[in-house]
Formats: structure tokens, sequence, C-alpha cells
């Protein structure tokens, strides 16, 4: 469907531009008034990968969109932020839109004002390696005031040891070079933190007078990620005892939770019995003994359910209650254990200090999940099989595409760097293809996403169908799919995605009301080069990928 004529009147006439970014971060289609509002063309910019803008507002759309498409937008949700220079708009699809509105320069004024609006951290720093500007997320993050942190130096808000790390990547930014990195840091005040981080030159009349920083916190995907492999690991090891399992357990959860009391008890009559504890400050032991409706897990088992607070003292549930009164817990999550469908105990976290946040869907989920581990690792040796089974049920389920049930990115990172590794040291080669389905947004807009996702499975399938046993085909996110094929070099990699390409095109779906529905799909094909790493061959692959798009579509075109 074409623009009617009014509209192009009114872009030309307000002076906006709206450059659309695919999940991956790279420009796939644009309106607008690029030359005057990022300096090229809108034919120059399609393509063009996020970072290769070098402007600080796309910069911060795309930290955006990563992190809310990280923690908090679950799919087919939509997201906006909307301020007078700058806007930004995830779409359901996954990919989001920015949508310029100032030629004027960008400066830290006009950033500040936005900036303050954003989930993501963003600071400024000088030359002189001193902050002259912090968004509100930065201050909340540290629990400091604006003009506390104005004109301090960053060493102030690192340790030694930290500050050493980062501090020659601000050289190479004051140099002009646009950094990116993931790091673990220590704060000035202990608390440790893993940060993904991208700095961007500032630059005025040909001279770097600053950069700003992008700063996101990846503790909480990191940890998580530990937790579920230890879980895993945990209850599937035969050479330790239960009490050692659940104390692994219960350290990793208040590693990821950041509180200091992890306890299981056991719940007899009115009677709170630990049977198991694990904590660096409280003196409590396995076998001690508490009456039940003196501990908050009495408000947990009449909720039936994960029971939370993260300020006990400004509770109405909570700051009368017995246990804060004795023990002065101000954080507190906790969940029933149940066996053969009844209380059996408690599994709970708490700590005397208030968090900075309420607990999160997910922290809760992994409660959960902790839970259900306790769960089996306490029941009788003749069950331990089946939790094995469910745990690997589990982890193959945190491996698939939530619609296609194929391989999702996090394995298929795994298995291709396994491949390159096998490469390196072996000369074992392999090739990778990028597949990207055909005026996807046409089906959907024309049939709905019902229709959408029906032909997203269809086509897993049918790629498969093409496949040897060994290859792998994975769902990278929207309509995109990656094929691995083990021991195969480009000739013959080819070869093989051609009958993918005329298999998909020889194909029909049949929709419920009976009609059928034909596809084509473009592929960009990469083999592996010795030393070369997953991003780069992605890269290689999704440049040749957006050739055989710009080639007419339905056509296969091989990196280079």
């Amino acid at each position: 469907m074409t623009q009617p004529a009014w509209w192009d009147e009114v872009l030309a006439l307000s002076h906006c531009a709206y450059l659309h970014f695919s999940r991956s971060q790279r420009i796939i289609d644009v309106m607008g008034d690029t030359r005057a509002l990022v300096g090229r063309a809108p034919e120059a910019l399609l393509g063009l990968a996020l970072t290769e803008l070098k402007d600080i507002r796309t910069q911060l759309g795309g930290a955006v969109a990563e992190c809310l498409n990280r923690r908090e937008i679950k799919p087919g949700d939509t997201w906006a932020f909307e301020d007078g220079a700058v806007c930004y708009y995830g779409l359901a699809d996954g990919s989001f839109v920015v949508k310029l509105m100032s030629a004027e320069p960008v400066d830290q004024g006009i950033v500040g004002r936005f900036a303050d609006q954003l989930p993501v951290m963003v600071a400024y720093v000088d030359r002189e390696e001193r902050f002259r500007f912090n968004n509100q997320a930065y201050l909340d993050f540290l629990g400091v005031e604006r003009e506390a942190l104005y004109g301090q130096p960053v060493s102030s808000v690192l340790d030694a040891a930290s500050f050493d790390k980062v501090r020659p990547r601000f050289r190479q930014a004051l140099a002009g070079k646009e950094v990116s990195y993931e790091d673990r840091l220590v704060l000035a005040d202990g608390r440790t933190f893993y940060f993904k981080v991208d700095y961007i030159p500032d630059v005025l009349a040909g001279e770097v007078v600053g950069f700003y920083a992008i700063i996101q916190d990846v503790s909480e995907y990191r940890a998580m990620i530990q937790l579920l492999r230890d879980v895993h690991s945990g209850v599937n090891r035969t050479d330790i005892g239960t009490s050692e399992i659940i104390a692994t357990l219960l350290r990793d959860a208040l590693a990821y939770l950041s509180l200091d009391i992890g306890l299981v008890s056991r719940i007899i009559g009115d009677q709170y019995i630990v049977k198991w504890a694990a904590s660096e400050i409280a003196d409590i032991s396995p076998g001690d003994r508490f009456a039940l409706g003196d501990t908050y897990c009495r408000l947990m088992l009449d909720a039936e359910d994960v029971f939370w607070t993260v300020e006990a003292g400004q509770d109405d549930r909570i700051k009368g209650h017995p246990c804060y009164q004795q023990f002065g817990l101000e954080s507190y999550i906790g969940t029933p254990l149940c066996l053969n469908g009844e209380v059996w105990g408690t599994l709970n976290f708490s700590s005397p200090e208030p968090r900075r946040q309420p607990f999160t869907r997910v922290e809760v989920e992994l409660v959960r999940l902790i839970a259900d581990a306790v769960e089996r690792v306490i029941t009788d040796e003749a069950e331990i099989e089946q939790v094995r089974q469910a745990l690997d049920l589990m982890t193959y389920k945190a491996s698939r595409d939530y619609l296609t049930r194929l391989p999702n990115r996090a394995y298929l990172d795994q298995q291709v760097e396994a491949l390159i590794r096998a490469h390196d040291d072996r000369d074992t080669t392999f090739s990778i293809a990028l597949v990207d389905i055909d005026h996807f947004k046409r089906v959907n807009d024309t049939h709905g996403h019902d229709v959408g996702d029906a032909v997203l499975q269809w086509l897993g399938r049918r790629i498969s169908e093409c496949l040897r046993d060994g290859d792998v085909v994975a769902r990278a996110g929207g309509e995109e799919f990656v094929v691995v094929m083990k021991g195969v070099e480009g000739a013959e990699a080819a070869k093989a995605m051609e009958r993918v390409l005329e298999h998909v095109r020889s194909g029909r779906i049949t929709l419920q009301d009976g009609q059928k529905l034909g596809i084509t799909v473009s592929g960009g094909l990469g083999e592996h080069r010795q030393g070369e790493s997953f991003a780069c061959l992605f890269k290689r692959a999704d440049t040749a990928l957006y050739a055989a798009k710009q080639d007419g579509r339905d056509r296969l075109h091989v990196a280079r």
C-alpha cells in the first residue's frame, strides 16, 4: 500500500525522519528528511547497522529496545517513549522505530531531557573523566542525587580495580572511537554487577569533547543463566548428597536475589523446623525451631503461593508481625514446598535490608523453579530419575523457540561456538545460512498474525525436511531462520540451500478457510573461516541476505 500524497507533504513540513530497525538492529525502512537529520539520503541508510550511524539518539533507541526485549516485553507487546526531539516505538514483531524531530545539534541538554525517561542508564563524561550528566535511571541505580554526582570523577563510583579496567576504554572513546563491552565491575560501595556498556564520542567542531555512556545492568540475566545451570547440574549430580545439593541451590539463589538468608523448613503442626540453612550474617542452623505463627511463612502458607515484600516496615501486611518485631527482616520471598499434594515445608529467602526494587516476574518464577528442584531432591531415591527427566525437559524447553519448537538463538550460539572450536582445532569446516521470509509483513497484514504464526511453523518444518541428520535449523527471531551445515563447504552448501529455497517455493500452506498460500524466502550463505568469530560470520551471512533481498528476493547470495 502506497502512502497518500498528503503524508509526503506532512513529512516534508514537519522535518521528521523515521528509521525502522530490525530485531538485529539493522535499518530495514526509512521515511522522511534523513538528509537534514542524519546527513544521509534514505537509500544510503537501508541495511546499515545501528552502530554505523554514530548518533547518540539512535544508539539510545537500540539500547532501550534491547533492554525491554530482554527483561520486560512479552512477544507481541508494543512500547513507546516520546520526547520533543526523538521518539522510540517498539513494534509487535520485536523491531523498533526511531523518530527524529530536530535538526539542531544534539547537545547534553537535549539528550538529558529525553534520557531521563528511559529505562537504561546514560551518563556524559568530559575529557577530565568527570560526570557532566547522569540520567534518572543512573541516579536511581546508585541511589544519589544529581547534584551530588555532577562534576565528580568516574573513579568515585567504582572501586580501584574496576576503574583501572575501564579507563583504557575511556581513552579510546576520547580518541574518537566507539567502544562496546560487557564486563563484571565492582562499585565503590562493594556491590558487584555485570554491565553492557557503549561509549559514543561527542564531537564538536572536529574535536572530541567527551563521550556518552549507555549502560545496561545485565547481572540478572547472567545470574539467571548460572542459576539455571546449577539447578540442572545440582539435581543431576550423583557424587554428592542431598544436603550439599540443597546448600548449593540456596547459595546460588541468594547470590541471584541479592539476599542474605536462605532456608528450607519442615512444617509439622504449628512448628517451623529449619532443615537446611545458608547465611553469612544470621546465626541459624538446621534443627532450630520456631512457632510457625511467628514466621513470615505463616502468611505465605495462608496465601498458598509465592509471598514477598521488599520493605516490611512499610508493608501493612507485615510491619506488626512478630517476625518483623523480633528479627527486623525487611525483604522476604517464600513459597510452599509440597509433596504428594500436601504441604511439607517452605523455601524462603530474606534480608534485614530493604530491596531497591520489587521482585520481578522472572525472580518469582525462579523461586518457584528452585522450590520445584528442592521438592524433588528431598523425595526418596526412587524419584531421582524423574527429577532428572523433568529438569532435562526444562533445559530442552529453555533452548527452544516457543512458537516453532525449533532451537532458539541461545542454543544456536552454543552449537556454533562448538563448531568454531572444532574448525579452529581440527580443520572441520561448516557453513551457515540466514533465511528470511519475503514480504512477511504482507502476510500478517493480509491474513492476520495467526496465519503469520502458522507460516513460521510451516517454514521451520519445510526447511528441516531438506537437511541431513546433524544439521540444525534454528529460529533467530521474527521471520529469520538460521541453518547450520556441518562439514560442508561453500559450493556444496549453496546447492543444499538452493534445494531449500525450491522446496519452500513449491510448497503451499493450507489455511483454515481452505485457501492455499505460497511463500518464498531469501538466503544469505557464509562458510566459516578459521579464526573467525560467530558474530563476524553472522554479519557476513546477514549482508549476503540483505543483498539477496535487494536483488529481487527469492534467491540465495553467498557471502564474500
